[in-house]
């Protein structure tokens, strides 16, 4: 066989394991269990890997494409010349990027649930035979060989899947796929991420009038802001507009309540703890205690819902 040939037929090899590893990872969980309940074409066995054990599967596959082109410059450089040999590397390399690799991704990410049937009995065996491999790696590793992951990111990823799923299906609406993901979302954030920095903080000193309080809250339209004494690091409280309206003549020596929080407290901590002591406002400090920002419920509710409209916003449209 020609150099030619030789490349031909190592690029469609790699081609068909590259099909199969990418239909791998396109595929539908939803759609792969439901193929290996009806355990269509013999799919029971394989289909039980893709499943609980993409990763093997992928592996597997990787094992053998770098196997392939090894082979494949192993075999040039024994075949050709010094000075054809560079060529015919480069006409390599060009024929395993084009047919090795950019065509099939493009066709199984197109027709993952059609190509995976065809290209599922290679990756099989292929993961049998490379499983010495991964026992030696993993003994030597002191672990299962397979690509570390984030538990975390791989269950938001599958749960995305799952919306996705639901929404072609008819399962789920847009809006409750998107408060979903919210929720997901809400879990990963700290204080720092949702909180008002300090610099947008409107607050008053204890030792303000009733009268000033009363003008800054209307200007602000804020309800509830925060009390200070001397400055923004010494926060006492927080007091709402029903309590200088109702007792204008009162000084403000004793605010209600607020929390204070550390920078890097996980959001929901924060919000489950508002909840739980019914405090509507929160004073962010970093690890010196001087404060750095300020989170109300309404804030972390956002974060959760999207956007929460009140007295003060625009209307989007007639009401119907």
């Amino acid at each position: 066989m020609t150099s030619l040939t030789w490349t031909t037929v190592l690029a469609l090899a790699v081609a068909c394991l590259t099909a199969g590893a990418t239909a791998v990872r396109s595929a539908s969980r939803i759609w792969l269990r439901h193929w290996a309940e009806r355990r269509l074409a013999g799919a029971e066995d394989g289909m039980a890997l893709v499943v609980e054990r993409p990763k093997r599967l992928l592996m597997a596959a990787g094992t053998g494409i770098a196997a392939l082109v090894f082979a494949l410059g192993a075999m040039l450089g024994m075949r050709e010349q010094q000075g054809a040999m560079v060529s015919h590397l480069a006409w390599g390399a060009l024929t395993l990027l084009v047919v090795g690799q950019l065509v099939p991704r493009a066709a199984a990410r197109r027709w993952a649930p059609q190509l995976l049937p065809v290209f599922l009995p290679i990756l099989n065996v292929l993961e049998v035979v490379c499983r010495p491999v991964f026992a030696i790696a993993g003994a030597v590793a002191g672990r299962v060989a397979e690509p570390v992951g984030s538990e975390s990111e791989e269950a938001r990823e599958h749960l995305d899947e799952l919306l996705r799923e639901g929404e072609m299906e008819g399962v789920g609406e847009a809006s409750e796929s998107a408060i979903i993901t919210g929720v997901v979302a809400f879990g990963l954030l700290k204080a720092r991420d949702v909180m008002t920095p300090r610099s947008e903080i409107v607050a008053v000193d204890r030792a303000l009038p009733a009268e000033g309080v009363i003008r800054l809250m209307a200007q602000s339209k804020y309800s509830r802001v925060p009390v200070y004494v001397g400055d923004l690091d010494h926060c006492v409280g927080l007091v709402h507009s029903f309590d200088v309206l109702a007792h204008p003549d009162t000084p403000l020596d004793a605010p209600r309540r607020l929390s204070q929080w550390s920078a890097d407290t996980p959001a929901q901590e924060i919000l489950r703890r508002m909840l739980r002591e019914r405090v509507h406002l929160a004073i962010i400090q970093d690890a010196t205690g001087a404060t750095v920002g300020l989170v109300t419920l309404e804030d972390l509710v956002e974060e959760l819902v999207g956007d929460i409209s009140d007295e003060h916003d625009e209307p989007q449209g007639p009401l119907s």
